[in-house]
């Protein structure tokens, strides 16, 4: 006599955990990637004794690198002319967020007062200049 037991044909598998990690992997890249964005551009940042570390709120980050006789605009980790910026400036003041402009040493003021006066007209509330801290 030959004696069977049913097969089960349905493994439960748990994918709690699966799920928990992918979760974790999707968080870490999205801040990594943030970072990444922000150190794209390398800007040689001037020196200073004095400031305050940046808060963590909605912050457009708008990189001023010298390009010749002319500076080249990197917004949010992508290149970008004056109308993108401004684009960008008036989608930003809406919603109340700060800028903050990193621009590199080398550049003089003279190059840089046209951004500053890009967010002043688009109605931008908080201006940030990054800087290095000097030991």
């Amino acid at each position: 006599m030959r004696i069977s037991t049913p097969r089960s044909t349905s493994a439960k598998i748990n994918v709690t955990p699966m799920i928990d990690v992918v979760m974790c992997l999707i968080v870490f890249f999205l801040i990594v990637g943030q970072l990444a964005s922000d150190r794209l551009a390398r800007v040689d940042l001037p020196a200073t004794t004095i400031g305050t570390e940046p808060d963590s709120t909605e912050t457009l980050i708008v990189n001023v690198l010298p390009d010749g006789n002319t500076v080249r605009l990197v917004v949010d980790g992508r290149e970008s002319t004056m109308e993108g910026l401004e684009t960008h400036l008036r989608q930003y003041a809406a919603s109340g967020a700060e800028v903050r402009l990193r621009a590199d040493r080398t550049i003089p003021y003279g190059r840089l007062r046209p951004v500053i006066d890009a967010c002043r007209d688009a109605g931008v509330r908080t201006l940030t200049l990054a800087t290095e801290v000097d030991s």
